[in-house]
């Protein structure tokens, strides 16, 4: 993905919401994980929410007592956001939705306080959207139907307990359920969206850096853990400067894409592709020795329409991402000045490509 693009996207993207950008403190401003901003400005929404909500009459003081303390919970996770940042464990935000889930089953299906049920109703879809964007579909699915279907049960064993009347009660509740998939199937959309705009380079279909980030790092990881070998492959075009003087940029994207589509289709399924900016590319290889991913890479390279040049390292026991990945760089130039020390000494030999 252009860089220059990235910056203009970015300008514009602050510029839709600078107005209000501004009046977060500058440590909110610090936030870089999406999740943990979302989750901080559900806190948020819920502080309010809670504050509004204890201006009503409760049931009982044990009911009012249980809304100071879910609203000092809000207030907690807010805070915490505040001082950890991006470090925030998302797991406490499940912990959060799922306290709303067992208060809003039962609220609505067994209290008979009407003004509890009606702020519970509107809190349901929005939490089930905040559950889908941000955990596992499998997670989402045996959190919020059970929690539904409760509830659903529930009132129907109470009937007027259910805080509606006979007559649009049922109609209420099937309004409830369709919100309830559509926030589920809209939230797992915006997700899956989301990760592949951020994700996957925009040009090529590659894995961008952000991308190889999380999954070279889990597949490094497991690698270390069985002490079976990994390999990375870092490669980069010849001469593609040239190719835009001469064909213009139309000509380097084609290139590209042309190279990443030969790079998909001539290795494994669960080998990572991904681009790190310009002309530059790296392959993972789990399960993969060195020797193993440098033939691998050899057929590759041979069977390639464009002409590029690469180096290959195997994963450490101490190694991370970055100095696996840094190791493959220099064998690379290490290659590219071998070839050009032949290519000096025999000037007939073209080498590689």
């Amino acid at each position: 993905m252009d860089t220059r693009f990235l910056g203009k996207k970015d300008r514009r993207a602050q510029a839709g919401y600078s107005w209000w950008y501004r009046l977060l403190p500058p440590r909110a401003r610090a936030i870089k994980r999406p999740e943990v901003a979302v989750t901080g400005f559900i806190a948020g929404f819920f502080i309010l929410f809670y504050l509004i909500n204890l201006t009503y009459d409760f049931e009982s003081v044990a009911r009012q007592y249980l809304g100071y303390v879910r609203f000092a919970g809000a207030i907690l996770v807010l805070l915490l956001i505040y001082i950890k940042l991006d470090r925030f464990p998302l797991w406490i935000g499940y912990l959060g939705a799922l306290t709303e889930l067992v208060a809003f089953a039962y609220f609505v299906g067994l209290s008979s306080d009407f003004e509890q049920i009606a702020f519970r109703l509107q809190e349901f879809p929005l939490i089930t959207l905040y559950l889908a964007w941000l955990f596992d579909p499998r997670l989402v699915r045996w959190t919020i139907y059970p929690v539904l279907a409760c509830t659903l049960y529930l009132a129907y064993l109470y009937g007027p307990q259910s805080g509606m009347a006979p007559h649009s009660g049922w109609l209420n509740m099937l309004s409830l359920v369709l919100l309830t998939i559509g926030a589920s199937v809209i939230g797992g959309y915006v997700k899956a969206r989301f990760h592949y705009q951020s994700e996957v380079d925009e040009l090529t279909g590659a894995a961008n850096r952000r991308g190889l980030q999380p999954r070279g790092e889990l597949m490094l990881a497991s690698s270390q853990r069985s002490r079976r070998p990994m390999a990375a492959a870092l490669l980069d075009m010849d001469k593609f400067k040239a190719i835009n003087d001469e064909g213009g940029h139309e000509a380097g994207d084609r290139a590209l894409k042309d190279l990443v589509r030969h790079l998909k289709a001539s290795t494994r399924s669960n080998d990572v592709v991904a681009r790190l900016g310009g002309d530059e590319f790296v392959v993972l290889f789990p399960r993969t020795t060195r020797t193993q991913a440098q033939l691998l890479m050899d057929r590759v390279q041979g069977s390639s329409s464009q002409a590029w040049s690469f180096g290959v390292a195997q994963a450490r026991t101490d190694d991370n991402l970055s100095t696996m990945i840094l190791r493959a760089d220099r064998d690379m130039y290490a290659a590219k000045r071998d070839r050009a020390s032949r290519e000096d000494r025999n000037p007939g030999d073209i080498g590689a490509k």
